[in-house]
């Protein structure tokens, strides 16, 4: 017999699989050409995307005995999503819409088999930690709730559909290339902790302070602009006034979350994902050179390069706080 809470994962995933398959077929040919807000693909490349390696993945590897903690480290160390998803996308440029679609019908049948035979003998494994980022850990079991990525994509959808945007290509000096990748995982890796959120949970405490699991996302969304404004300082191109709004931190929290209480998910993921966007564009301006210059903040300077960090830090540490209000946490 399942696991009650690998149901509860697979009930989870079937309702989002089946709401993206609705997303996806109310799709006009014209939109499968269709930038998707904010990057470099087209939607028929985010359904070439979010159909995956259609493996029995984590459930697959526990059943084979070869997921480990050593492993976990092991496929950690050096990772980079960037790679792995362009490659998967230009592997499948040139199926058809109907290949991608029937694809995508498929795509998590192999790992809902596996999951489903997962029994008490592996409850162990389940409990293994794997670490996202500073300050943000999950377990295995986590990873069974596989409905946020569906969620993910099928808004990301709804957004090419009521958004013209055409993909753009950012570079970055090698220098700072580097550290992109982990730009690019704590956002990544902040989406999947807000789809992973449970309905009933945005309104609950998040943190001792008071906020909600939704004023911690609407706090993330709303601080992309204050990167920006700090990163232009650094070239020059910030004001006193700019400046002086984002570094009266508390005053500048109060009101940013404020506003956006009330804002749907949907809504807090666009203008996160917007404002990232931007914060990528202010930071391909960026040469060797300039990366030494000093972004001025409330208390002090710090290097361009140094900064960068501690931006991913600071998505990856408010992205673990979310995590407490997961579907999979709630079942548990």
């Amino acid at each position: 017999m399942a696991l009650p809470a690998v149901e509860a994962a697979v009930d989870d995933l079937r309702l989002a699989h089946r709401e993206l398959l609705r997303v996806v077929d109310s799709l006009s040919e014209n939109d499968w050409e269709r930038g998707v807000p904010y990057g470099e693909w087209t939607v028929k490349d985010l359904i070439a995307h979010v159909i995956g390696d259609m493996s029995p993945g984590w459930p697959g590897l526990i059943l084979a005995g070869v997921l480990t903690p050593q492993f976990i480290v092991d496929m950690g160390r050096g990772y980079d999503a960037r790679t792995a998803n362009a490659a998967n996308v230009e592997e499948r440029g040139r199926w058809t819409r109907e290949d991608l679609r029937q694809m995508l019908f498929e795509a998590h049948d192999e790992m809902i088999d596996a999951a489903l035979r997962l029994d008490e003998s592996h409850l162990p494994v389940l409990e293994y930690v794997v670490p996202m980022g500073p300050e943000y850990e999950l377990r295995i079991s986590d990873f069974l709730w596989r409905g946020a990525h569906d969620r993910q994509h099928a808004d990301d959808t709804r957004r090419a559909l009521a958004v013209a945007y055409k993909p753009q290509m950012l570079s970055f000096p090698p220098e700072l290339e580097r550290k992109m990748r982990w730009v690019v995982l704590s956002q990544d890796t902040f989406l999947r902790a807000l789809y992973s959120v449970a309905d009933d949970a945005w309104g609950e405490p998040a943190l001792n302070d008071g906020w909600t699991y939704h004023d911690v996302a609407a706090h993330v969304a709303s601080n992309e602009v204050r990167l920006q404004t700090r990163l232009r300082s650094a070239l020059g191109q910030a004001s006193a006034e700019e400046l002086a709004a984002v570094n009266d931190i508390e005053e500048w929290n109060e009101k940013t979350v404020g506003e956006r209480r009330g804002r749907s998910v949907r809504e807090v993921a666009d203008e996160f994902q917007a404002g990232r966007f931007g914060t990528m564009q202010v930071l391909s301006r960026f040469t060797g050179e300039t990366l030494d210059a000093v972004v001025q903040l409330a208390n002090g300077t710090v290097p361009a390069r140094e900064f960068v960090t501690g931006l991913s830090r600071h998505t990856s540490r408010h992205a673990g706080q979310l995590v407490a209000g997961s579907r999979a946490r709630r079942v548990a």
